[in-house]
């Protein structure tokens, strides 16, 4: 039976822990948080949870965060499978386990959650509990991509620039990279950098590399400011 998000959200309990967090209320949020939880609503347990490690309205308590996600994610909330994996991926209260990790990241997939699937994709690209496997690697960012996750639009974006899974394309890689860098992930806008500085895929051009390189060092990305000597240097 596939997992009825909807209908957890209507518990009055789950929505006054909303309204509390809202304004800031983290005591009254994990109160309410707290009593729909004990009633087994996993969209609780995962506000919980949350609650658990930044420590606001409670203790902090990894152990505690990690019980929380582990009955929501039993009960088949797929954002709750997916902070499982991540927290057996990191050894974050709890041991660490590439095998677990994978587990967990395979099931959030299955439920279709975009971040779980992207995962996923990592773990296929990087052989962390599991073979190597570029294609599905590729595959899995894709979809992910396709769902919203930037992220994996970036990573596609590297799999077309080196060749992993797919026929190396740089010109595909420069579109991927842009459509990253558009959505606002850093590491992409400083990639269009080296992009246009190289002339990978696209045109050389050094006022858009020096454009992309001063837009990422505002959005504090590390180690560009000496892209942007290099540049400065072939412009004079």
């Amino acid at each position: 039976m596939a997992y009825d998000s909807a209908s957890y959200m209507k518990d009055p309990e789950l929505k006054a822990g909303l309204d509390a967090l809202t304004a800031f209320d983290f005591e009254g949020a994990f109160e309410h948080f707290s009593t729909s939880a004990a009633d087994g609503n996993p969209e609780a347990q995962v506000r919980l949870d949350k609650l658990y490690l930044s420590g606001k309205g409670c203790s902090a308590s990894r152990p505690e965060a990690l019980k929380c996600f582990m009955k929501a994610a039993r009960q088949g909330n797929p954002s709750a499978m997916n902070e499982v994996a991540l927290m057996f991926y990191t050894g974050n209260g709890v041991q660490k386990s590439a095998d677990k990790a994978f587990e967990w990241f395979e099931a959030a997939a299955s439920a279709g959650y975009p971040e779980g699937i992207y995962n996923l994709g990592c773990m296929y690209e990087r052989g962390h509990g599991v073979a190597v496997d570029y294609a599905h690697a590729c595959s899995l960012y894709e979809k992910a991509s396709d769902l919203g996750v930037d992220k994996a639009t970036f990573c596609l974006a590297h799999m077309y620039h080196n060749g992993y899974g797919v026929d190396k394309d740089l010109r595909k890689a420069a579109e991927l990279c842009k459509k990253a860098a558009d959505a606002g992930l850093g590491e992409a806008v400083a990639d269009m950098g080296i992009i246009y500085l190289d002339g990978d895929g696209v045109p050389q051009d050094l006022d858009k590399a020096l454009e992309y390189f001063q837009k990422a060092r505002n959005m504090g990305v590390p180690n560009v400011e000496g892209y942007i000597d290099l540049v400065h240097e072939k412009m004079a």
